[in-house]
């Protein structure tokens, strides 16, 4: 193998479950729409928003809880098998807490659905999903700790399997819980709620199986709740976790301010976001392999490897990005019309919408250093400086979003205002991992690393 690629083959090697794992709940999702829409087209509209609100404050969860992996990744780089555990029960003792809030907050925050404007029966549905995906909460958040741990002892087919099995799952059960197949009760979108949470729980149970083989539960000093640990562990995570839904809120709004202009532009722009999906999750992925190699080789004091691997992996996320570059803005029309519908309006929305994904495209070349480059900081534990950095840049953002839509309202001004924001937030990482500020950052502690060492 070349010197100069020696890092390809292991960041492929991570990638797939990678994808597959970044991109769950959103396939989830995805099925209990296309059951939904056989059930009625009520529960198809509200699916969209409540989905849209799980996975915002999930996020959150899911960010914070899946850090545990960064501190497995460097403790497993280092050879230290029992700071390996100690960093999975990191994430499974913040799964706990992130169970009871997300239960305690489900109910009084589904209300405000009834306040979006919504029709009555399309609120309640919205109300009802939400309610019973964040009440269970703790089993996806949970999965997402150990399949942390899982990777970064770097062992992600084991995460991929999971997953299949939460799919078919999801699937087989959202069939009959929504539509009353098979002898299941009829519950329409109650019962696509209810298959979510149940084929996560399921996947949970089979990540704390494969954990207890491996002897986590039975350690008891790395089960041992220590506060100031957690504290620091919190103080690392968290950020990175509010970082993703953070991004979330900002294209949310977005799309909000965007959907101002007329129902035909946010339906074009929607459109436009589901597809670049196609995109954005394997390049998530990619970044997520980049960062396990990254946490193993900070744990074993290699920094040096750093840049290689940080540049190796941007080279393969841009040409996956370029490729996809060129499909966006050479097959516009038809990828729009996939899912423009056969509506009195959907001629306009393809037209509409392959202009948008002209937009897409372009972008798409500076997303790959937006997505990797800041996956690669995260991991090496600069998650303080991403946290701030990115707040600073959404709120130039979405001030300068508000002033067009306030001045010169444009689909065109609007969304070449998105894509200078991808490339300003890609430039930002880029200098900052050239600097090199990362290395300053110590993930592990000194008495750690010298307790290992001798």
């Amino acid at each position: 193998m070349n010197r100069a690629c020696n890092h390809v083959p292991r960041l492929l090697k991570l990638a797939g479950p990678m994808i597959l794992s970044s991109s769950a709940i959103t396939i989830m999702q995805i099925i209990d729409a296309i059951v939904l829409s056989r059930h009625s087209s009520e529960a198809v509209a509200a699916i969209g928003p409540a989905g849209l609100a799980v996975i915002l404050f999930q996020g959150v969860l899911f960010g914070t809880a899946g850090y545990a992996g960064t501190f497995v990744a460097h403790n497993h780089g280092r050879g230290d098998k029992r700071g390996v555990r100690r960093s999975a029960w990191l994430g499974i003792q913040t799964a706990l807490v992130s169970g009871i809030v997300a239960l305690a907050v489900a109910w009084p925050i589904s209300q405000l659905f009834h306040l979006a404007g919504h029709e009555p029966l399309v609120a309640s549905n919205e109300r009802l999903y939400f309610w019973i995906c964040m009440a269970g909460s703790f089993f996806p958040v949970l999965g997402a700790a150990l399949a942390g741990w899982l990777s970064g002892i770097g062992r992600p087919v084991l995460v991929t399997g999971v997953t299949f099995i939460s799919f078919a799952i999801n699937a087989l059960l959202a069939w009959g819980l929504v539509l009353g197949e098979w002898g299941l009760p009829r519950m329409g979108i109650t019962g696509a709620a209810l298959a979510t949470v149940a084929a996560q729980t399921v996947a949970a149970i089979f990540y704390a199986l494969l954990f207890a083989r491996a002897g986590g539960f039975s350690d008891s000093i790395a089960r041992r709740f220590e506060w100031t640990e957690f504290r620091r562990f919190l103080s690392l995570a968290a950020p990175f976790g509010l970082r993703i839904s953070g991004e979330l809120l900002a294209w949310t709004l977005f799309l909000v301010v965007v959907g101002r202009l007329g129902t035909l532009e946010l339906a074009a722009s929607s459109i436009a976001f589901r597809i670049n999906g196609a995109a954005f999750f394997p390049a998530l992925g990619l970044g997520q392999a980049a960062g396990i190699l990254v946490g193993h080789a900070r744990g074993a004091g290699r920094d040096d490897h750093i840049p290689a691997i940080a540049w190796q992996s941007l080279a393969v996320c841009e040409i996956w990005m370029l490729a996809m570059a060129i499909l966006f803005a050479t097959a516009s029309v038809p990828l729009v019309t996939v899912f423009a519908g056969n509506g009195p309006e959907s001629a306009r929305i393809v037209e509409t919408g392959a202009l948008i994904l002209k937009f897409v495209a372009f972008y798409c070349i500076f997303d790959a250093a937006n997505v990797m480059i800041g996956c690669v900081l995260a991991s090496a534990g600069d998650t303080h400086w991403i946290a701030r950095a990115f707040i600073a840049c959404s709120c130039v953002f979405l001030a300068l979003l508000w002033l067009i839509d306030r001045v010169m309202p444009s689909l065109m001004a609007e969304w070449s205002l998105a894509t200078l924001f991808v490339f300003a937030t890609a430039v930002i990482w880029s200098l900052r991992f050239h600097t090199g500020r990362w290395k300053m950052v110590q993930l592990l502690r000194t008495s750690e690393i010298t307790e290992v060492r001798t």
